[in-house]
């Protein structure tokens, strides 16, 4: 049966065409990641709302009353990258709002502040992974106000978020600081 053969500039051709192929496919996977990552160019992926609406203030101050701070578990869609704490003072729902990080300066992974309600005020503790429920355990003794301010342990503050009452009496929570969204695109 006779073979066919190829001359040697067919066989050269053909290599540097799946060269050129493989090249190829690495350089837009390359890019492909590139861009999901943020690159340096003018477009920036952003994954999340920069303002968390937590919804209607009477309802939210009526439930802090009875009940305590209220827990966001996650406001910027990240998956844990930012829980956030909501408290509220006063007989006006459009006024009093305090909104800070339930992860205080410094906490090691997976410690968060917790409401303690006799004390009436937050500590750092790591929930307990059997009931989430429970008060968990102490990770550090630094203790915060009902406001989020520094009362022992502590020099430093959990970040806090600007607020702002919407015209049908939502509690809008700005998770993306203006100034730091204005920072990430102009270092683009």
């Amino acid at each position: 049966m006779p073979v066919e053969q190829r001359s040697r500039i067919s066989q050269l051709t053909g290599i540097g065409i799946a060269l050129g192929a493989v090249l190829l496919a690495v350089g837009a996977s390359w890019l492909l990641l590139r861009l999901a990552s943020g690159g340096d160019g003018p477009v920036r992926i952003q994954l999340g709302d920069e303002d968390f609406d937590a919804g209607q203030v009477e309802r939210i101050a009526t439930q802090i009353a009875e009940e305590g701070p209220v827990l966001y578990s996650d406001v910027s869609g990240r998956g844990q990258r930012q829980p956030i704490w909501v408290n509220h003072f006063g007989d006006d729902a459009k006024t009093q709002w305090y909104v800070f990080s339930a992860v205080a300066p410094g906490a090691e992974e997976g410690c968060f502040l917790a409401w303690n309600e006799e004390r009436n005020l937050f500590e750092e503790r790591r929930p307990d992974p059997e009931d989430p429920r429970a008060e968990g355990e102490l990770c550090r003794d630094v203790v915060f106000s009902a406001t989020g301010e520094p009362e022992s342990g502590s020099t430093d503050a959990p970040e806090t978020f600007t607020w702002s009452v919407d015209d049908e009496d939502n509690l809008i929570i700005e998770v993306v600081q203006r100034d730091e969204a204005d920072n990430d695109e102009s270092e683009d």
